[in-house]
């Protein structure tokens, strides 16, 4: 290690950590140049006294010009620690003299640039063993890292850019040599080549129980605190338990979701999930509300409600959606990019309770059930003696404490919380980040069409049209995606992640309205996802298109969302699965090479490509199948009362399936069996009877829309395996013979 990085190591942890809050002067300020930008994170900087640059040419071509290395800043507009750190130290005009003197200040929102987030964490990362935002970088000229590190008190921060002023003059060869090094860490990370590994049940089954060894037992979730839901891991052990009929990863998945929908992580008063916990009970959250979140984490309820019934998840999930509607969609239907922690200067205000701001709001009944219900004290259990609302207990076990039904119960609850939640609009509400996010809105999209699918509700499918519709047209042009969407414009170019988020969100919609236009679009997006970011040598992507700092970024490990890659196979497997273009299954295959050897050798994070490789491998799972590359969509649905299993089928315009009774005995029958009710009679339509031009006789056909029913009998467990073969033909080439299994639960 260069004695200079050594020496500037040592200083980040002798410091001593004071606080000195900025007095400020009270005189008014220039915008700087950030006030131009069409970011609300760099907008919160534009009256600072700092000489602030965003990304780009100018800033590097002055860092170089003047021989200054450049202090980075990386963060988001509803970031708690980036506020604290622009009170105290950017908007202080001591710090701005260092800073303007000797460097060249360049602030990055996060989100409309992962790949430099993604690029200076790693930094970060390597040379403090931890992460976080702010995210602060010292670079050379040529944008490589040579030190770094997240908060900084003021006095620390101060002395700090000080002491690397100083070893700049004194020793800038040591400085360079470094960031040399780190720069050649960070390439070799992002762009080393594993060996491939060949993906079977059996090491998803290994891959499931490594997993599951971090689970923690009693409050759910992984590791302690802070309490992330890590949603990425939680769909592939959904997909492991419906695929495979996993107890253990149900389980799981099932105990975290009980456990974040019990705790504060979850606003019980408006709905929806706050970004993650500070203790291991999921009580105390990070209150800032993302986009992303309120995606994964429902669509992680949906999944659950439908393999296990529990009408709870389907409830949360409803309160979740409907949140993301009230609160975070905008007036043309796209969806805002988060909500705030921080409101009237303090985190949390927005969100937490006093037992007398309950006792003024609510009956003197109700306040003392609300009281018990959501476990507020007169001491609280935050900031100034105020409660983060949380069920100290499960729902039934509160039910029989108070000997009323569980029903009864939730209903009370919701009624206080509809109560709670107009009281609440009286508050200063958090800064929102109204900036679109085409990411992001591709995973929203995706998880109300999932949504409209698994609760029958139209509504939400209008909306997730209504959002797709606005990025196709306001969001795309000229062949390819921009990244985000802002007072009425698009900027930036779209990274790989946007492609492939936006086009699983087509395919979502394809899926539940049937509309081919859909399918056509999500294709077109991924062809140009291929040729704007794959790596032809190595078969996965890169975040960007060019290179934007000191080489091509890659993202192939989860983080808050699956990664970009992992989203890319996940795309083309559905891609396969519905498509006739035989590309689709090429490119998933290649990049399944690319990622496989990392995701089972590191299975925790990079679950969500082993979700992707599973579907690649086996196709789907669930009640609805796609067969023969998409000619045929097989859904089935179970009447309770009546027993009877309907087996709904869909054949491609132009296609066809035999019937269940071919004309001639080379021909593949269409059969419909149940697995532990084999002998259940089926109930086949009418054949259609005509000839094809390969055959001189009449075939019996089945084509178009049509259902095959059988009544199980008395006793028939759930859930119900209904296997489906058949072969698709056209008038000129047969497909090979398919059976898929349908799983049908409720």
């Amino acid at each position: 290690m260069n004695r200079i990085f050594a020496a500037l190591l040592l200083a980040l942890f002798a410091l001593p950590h004071a606080y000195a809050a900025s007095s400020g002067d009270g005189e008014a300020r220039k915008p700087n140049r950030l006030a131009k930008e069409a970011s609300p994170y760099l907008r919160q900087h534009a009256f600072n006294p700092i000489n602030w640059y965003p990304w780009g040419p100018e800033a590097f071509a002055k860092a170089a010009q003047e021989n200054k290395p450049i202090f980075l800043s990386v963060g988001y507009s509803t970031c708690h620690w980036c506020h604290v750190m622009e009170r105290e130290s950017f908007n202080e005009e001591d710090i701005a003299e260092v800073l303007n003197l000797n460097f060249v200040a360049i602030k990055v929102d996060r989100e409309r640039r992962p790949d430099v987030d993604e690029t200076y964490m790693l930094a970060t990362q390597l040379i403090t063993e931890r992460g976080g935002w702010p995210n602060n970088v010292f670079l050379t000229p040529d944008r490589k890292p040579f030190f770094a590190g997240t908060y900084f008190p003021r006095n620390d921060f101060k002395s700090l850019l000080i002491r690397v002023a100083q070893f700049w003059d004194s020793d800038q060869k040591g400085l360079k040599a470094d960031a040399e090094r780190i720069a050649g860490a960070i390439n070799t990370i992002m762009t080393r080549r594993v060996e491939a590994a060949e993906v079977t049940p059996e090491k998803l089954q290994a891959a499931t129980d490594s997993i599951l060894k971090g689970v923690d037992d009693f409050n759910g979730g992984f590791a302690d605190a802070p309490k992330f839901p890590q949603e990425s891991i939680l769909l592939f052990l959904l997909r492991m338990a419906e695929k495979d009929a996993n107890k253990q990863a149900l389980k799981a998945v099932t105990l975290t979701l009980d456990n974040m929908l019990d705790g504060g992580i979850h606003d019980h008063a408006g709905g929806g999930f706050h970004r993650y916990a500070v203790d291991p009970q999921w009580r105390i959250p990070h209150f800032e509300k993302m986009l992303y979140n309120q995606a994964l984490i429902t669509r992680a309820l949906l999944r659950a409600h439908i393999l296990t019934g529990n009408a709870r998840y389907a409830a949360a999930a409803r309160r979740a959606l409907d949140y993301v509607l009230a609160d975070m969609t905008s007036p043309q239907g796209s969806f805002y990019s988060a909500r705030d922690a921080d409101s009237g200067g303090h985190e949390g205000t927005f969100y937490v309770w006093t037992l007398n701001q309950l006792e003024k709001i609510l009956s003197a009944e109700d306040a003392r059930f609300a009281r018990k219900v959501f476990g507020v004290t007169v001491l609280g259990n935050f900031e100034r003696q105020a409660t983060v609302l949380h069920f100290p207990e499960p729902p039934a076990e509160m039910a029989g404490e108070l000997e009323i039904s569980e029903a009864e119960l939730l209903r009370r609850v919701d009624s206080i919380r509809g109560k709670l939640a107009a009281a609440r609009q009286s508050r200063q509400a958090p800064h929102r980040d109204e900036k679109t996010i085409t990411a992001w809105n591709g995973m929203m999209i995706a998880t109300f069409a999932e949504a409209a699918a698994t609760l029958g509700e139209e509504h939400y499918r209008d909306a997730a049209l209504r959002a797709a519709n606005f990025i196709w047209k306001n969001l795309r042009g000229g062949g390819v995606l921009k990244r985000a969407w802002f007072e009425g414009r698009a900027a930036l170019d779209g990274q790989q992640e946007d492609y492939a988020f936006t086009a699983l969100a087509f395919v979502a919609l394809y899926d539940v309205t049937n509309d081919q236009v859909w399918l056509e679009r999500a294709e077109s997006i991924a062809g140009e996802m291929v040729r704007l970011f794959r790596d032809r040598d190595a078969g996965d992507y890169y975040m960007t298109a060019s290179v934007s700092t000191f080489g091509k970024a890659k993202a192939r490990t989860d983080a808050g969302t699956p990664s970009g890659n992992a989203a890319a196979l996940e795309l083309f497997a559905k891609l396969a699965r519905r498509s006739r273009r035989p590309e689709h299954r090429l490119n998933g295959e290649a990049l399944l090479a690319a990622l496989s050897g990392i995701a089972i050798r590191s299975p925790t994070s990079n679950a969500y490509s082993l979700l992707g490789a599973d579907l690649l491998l086996r196709g789907g799972a669930g009640r609805r199948r796609f067969m023969a590359k998409g000619v045929v969509d097989a859904q089935g649905s179970l009447d309770p009362e009546s027993r009877v299993l309907t087996v709904q089928v869909r054949v491609a315009p132009g296609w066809h399936i035999n019937s269940d009774q071919p004309l001639e005995e080379f021909f593949i029958a269409t059969e419909l069996k149940i697995e532990g009710a084999e002998t259940a009679p089926v109930h086949y339509p009418a054949a259609i009877k005509r000839k094809l031009g390969f055959h001189d006789k009449d075939l019996a056909l089945y084509e178009g829309a049509f259902e095959l029913t059988a009544r199980l009998p008395k006793g028939s467990e759930l859930p119900v395996n209904a296997n489906l073969r058949l072969q698709a033909c056209s008038d000129e080439i047969c497909l090979e013979p398919e059976t898929a299994t349908l799983t049908v639960r409720q």
